[in-house]
């Protein structure tokens, strides 16, 4: 089985009381010490993270995040918030600001939904509920519509198969059925037996099926989909593939788009970094040099500032 490798690991001699006094020191008197914050925040994993808040608050009777709050801003804040957050509250978060935003972003819903296993969807299902009192797929359903609302109800159903051993006849069979759904066909697209199969097998044997796939079809999965669909569900759909393919390339081209062009995308940079540095993001960022000839810490220091940039690069480089 592959390994991947984070960027922020668990602290040794982890002492909350020392690192309390540390964060308590860093907003006393004239001026921030923004380099203690983040040395702070970046030399702790999340479940330490935790316990220093907790820690925090019996030492000082005062809410470590509203403190930062008050001597932060921007986007540096937004950064430290977040690094804050408990893993499963980024996420849930991300997808309520996906829902509720004037015009649904779509995007954040596919980044965060289409490449989770089914004991993820389970922790992100349950989180939600408990932090905005309300059924994931029920606001899923009053917010989106048409395939790609079908797409993403069902990737929070949950129903996608946990057992690892691939099965070549089925792979064998889902291969022709995919194909004779689409190109195959000599009418309209059979877009529910896509969604079904490509939301319902294991990783491991979405690989096979594709690569089943591809003696059928020479051009591959992701041109039929390409040429089967279009917009939002075409996109999820091509991230399902890409994270079954290529799950280090799937986060590395994310985050290279939020780089591009005019403009960085903040909220979504963040939180692909935060949400992956205990996991893999030390991975991505070789994958990242593999695609795009750069470093991502490069790619970021050119489109970041300030404070806000230190973080990222600490994190990305820890």
């Amino acid at each position: 089985m592959t390994s991947f490798e984070g960027t922020i690991r668990l602290k040794e001699d982890f002492d909350p009381e020392k690192a309390c006094q540390g964060f308590r020191k860093a907003m006393k008197g004239m001026g921030t010490d923004y380099k203690r914050i983040i040395h702070l925040l970046v030399s702790h994993q999340n479940i330490q993270r935790q316990e220093i808040q907790q820690k925090y608050t019996e030492m000082y009777g005062r809410d470590l995040v509203k403190d930062l709050k008050d001597e932060l801003g921007g986007t540096f804040e937004e950064a430290v918030l977040a690094l804050l957050e408990g893993p499963y509250d980024l996420l849930v978060s991300s997808i309520q600001e996906a829902l509720t935003k004037f015009g649904t972003d779509e995007t954040a819903l596919i980044d965060t939904l289409c490449c989770r296993s089914p004991e993820e969807i389970e922790s992100l299902t349950a989180h939600y509920k408990r932090q905005y009192k309300d059924d994931l797929n029920d606001k899923l359903d009053s917010e989106l519509s048409g395939d790609f609302g079908r797409l993403m109800k069902s990737l929070v159903a949950g129903g996608r198969d946990e057992n690892q051993t691939v099965d070549s006849a089925r792979a064998k069979t889902d291969a022709q059925v995919l194909y004779d759904s689409g190109v195959g066909m000599n009418s309209e697209t059979d877009e529910e037996e896509f969604i079904r199969i490509l939301n319902t097998r294991s990783f491991p044997q979405l690989k096979e099926t594709f690569d089943e796939y591809e003696r059928l079809d020479s051009e591959g999965i992701e041109k039929a989909l390409s040429a089967e669909f279009s917009g939002d569900v075409c996109k999820g759909l091509l991230g399902i593939v890409q994270r079954v393919k290529d799950p280090l390339g799937f986060y590395a081209e994310r985050l290279n788009k939020t780089m591009v062009g005019a403009g960085t995308d903040d909220n979504t940079l963040i939180r692909l970094i935060v949400s992956r540095s205990e996991i893999d993001l030390g991975s991505i960022k070789e994958r990242y040099k593999e695609m795009y000839e750069k470093e991502l810490v490069e790619d970021v220091k050119d489109d970041t500032r300030g404070n806000y940039k230190d973080l990222l690069v600490a994190v990305i480089n820890n």
